[in-house]
């Protein structure tokens, strides 16, 4: 048989291969559209940072758009606790100053389809990160960042089933 032959008997498998997975890009279950979203509880003693981050889950499931946020009677409920802050030296200059730090924001989370009760994600230290030069940023542009990353992960979580 010829290599030309073998090719076409390849491509075939793979059109009909590919016939057989499809990927929706969301673990959500059938007919989930809205999600209430508790007010962050602060664990960390950082009780601006847990309102803030209410305020960030709300526009990160926005701007997702896998679920609508509601007030309430939500199909899902999301609770989540502010469970990390740390603001830690990473390196350091000739003269002994440090020159670069590190934001950590950690949540833990519950994510419930209200519909059955049942748990669609759990996750306890879903983290953000972010690196700062002190000379050029602060503490706070760091911590919204680091924030900002570990919502979104929390989201991608919930609505991706991963």
């Amino acid at each position: 048989m010829s290599a030309r032959w073998w090719r076409g008997l390849s491509a075939l498998f793979l059109v009909a291969l590919g016939g057989c997975y499809s990927f929706s890009g969301s673990g959500l279950p059938a007919g989930l559209r809205t999600v209430e979203i508790e007010q962050v509880v602060d664990r960390a003693r950082q009780p601006e940072l847990a309102d803030q981050a209410t305020r960030a889950l709300l526009d990160e499931y926005q701007r997702n758009g896998a679920l609508r946020p509601v007030d309430a009677e939500g199909q899902s409920l999301l609770t989540t606790q502010l469970s990390v802050y740390s603001h830690t030296p990473q390196q350091a200059n000739t003269t002994g100053e440090v020159s670069r730090f590190r934001v950590t924001v950690g949540f833990d989370a519950k994510f419930v389809d209200l519909r059955d009760e049942s748990v669609l994600f759990e996750g306890t230290g879903v983290t953000g990160s972010y690196d700062y030069d002190p000379a050029t940023e602060t503490e706070t542009d760091a911590r919204t960042k680091a924030m900002q990353a570990a919502v979104r992960k929390l989201v991608d979580n919930t609505v991706s089933g991963w």
